[in-house]
């Protein structure tokens, strides 16, 4: 089920959430809608589930306008962050929730939910726990739960509003994978929200970076990263050192270049920054220091593999104090506005 976004705009009292935004997602496709918050990600996500109604502009499914249709004639499934599993029901119950209250004429028989609602805890790897309670469940499980409910309808489109944001990281990570695996077998198209560039950058097909109500860049992941399309984009997907004037070719320019784009030398080069360390962190395989500029005195990252810093601390001697060069292996610069 294809989704096209036309011209949709949307506001609350005086500020804009959706600034005539135009998108097209193919069918099969997974996306994740990318932002700070306030930037309109969730606003969009749910005026394509029929959960607000915009102030003009269309949505349409599969070439069809859908934009002013009830929220259960678009077929969408839906998850939220907080579960909202009902507490009373077994898991197996919740699961099967939405095929019960389906219209007498639409509702399968007993034995074929019973049949769907074990495939589908089958596929999310929790068949073993059909008749616990929520409260008896991980957060985890209890989000994949939340996913298989939203699956058991069989609906045409889903759409993840922050699903994993009230998780800790160890499990947000393994639930990403498992997310991304579980849309490879079913091929589902699925819209996701989340202000977490790793969440993004790992399980979509193509990321929609948003800012203001605005889409500021849309495109693969290692597009997005790599090629930025502006300075909120570049700075937004990681981070980043700025350079004022030192190194563009003019009063007013700007120069950007992430941590591991810094390159540490012995002796001044062309290009190249005279810096003094301040500090060092190592977490797991990676080293971040942190260089003061002796020229006007900011700070700039570079980071390396552990290993690789080990090597260069010891030929250079990189300690608390030690003076070095920075030169850039690359930079990025954006003219000026048009």
């Amino acid at each position: 089920m294809s989704i096209e976004v036309r011209n949709l705009h949307k506001r609350f009292g005086r500020t804009v959430v959706c600034d005539h935004l135009n998108l097209d997602i193919p069918s099969g496709e997974l996306v994740a809608l990318l932002g700070p918050s306030g930037s309109g990600k969730t606003s969009l996500l749910r005026i394509i589930a029929g959960l607000e109604l915009p102030d003009s502009g269309s949505v349409l499914f599969h070439g069809e306008d859908a934009t002013f249709s009830d929220v259960r004639e678009r077929r969408v499934g839906f998850v939220f962050q907080h579960y909202a599993l009902f507490a009373h029901m077994s898991i197996f119950e919740n699961v099967a929730f939405g095929l019960r209250v389906r219209p007498r004429a639409q509702r399968p028989s007993e034995r074929d939910i019973r049949a769907k609602v074990t495939e589908l805890l089958k596929l999310v790897q929790l068949d073993w726990i059909a008749d616990r309670y929520p409260h008896q469940l991980s957060g985890g499980q209890r989000q994949r739960i939340a996913l298989a409910r939203a699956l058991a309808v069989e609906p045409q489109v889903l759409l993840l509003d922050e699903p994993f944001g009230a998780l800790d990281a160890k499990v947000r990570k393994e639930l990403r994978r498992w997310l991304r695996r579980l849309h490879d077998e079913m091929h589902v198209t699925s819209v996701f929200v989340t202000h977490d560039q790793d969440e993004a950058m790992e399980v979509a097909d193509r990321v929609v970076v948003m800012n203001q109500g605005r889409i500021e860049q849309q495109g693969m992941p290692d597009e997005v990263y790599d090629r930025p399309a502006s300075p909120f984009v570049l700075q937004f997907l990681g981070d980043v050192n700025l350079f004022h004037d030192r190194l563009g070719q003019g009063p007013d320019e700007v120069s950007y270049a992430r941590p591991h784009e810094l390159e540490i030398v012995a002796q001044a080069e062309e290009g190249s920054l005279p810096v003094t360390l301040s500090q060092t962190l190592t977490v797991g395989p990676h080293t971040r220091i942190e260089f003061r500029r002796q020229d006007d005195g900011s700070y700039l990252d570079v980071e390396l593999p552990r290993a690789e810093f080990s090597v260069l601390r010891e030929r250079l001697q990189l300690r608390p104090g030690a003076q070095v060069h920075l030169k850039a292996r690359r930079l990025t610069r954006f003219g000026p506005p048009a």
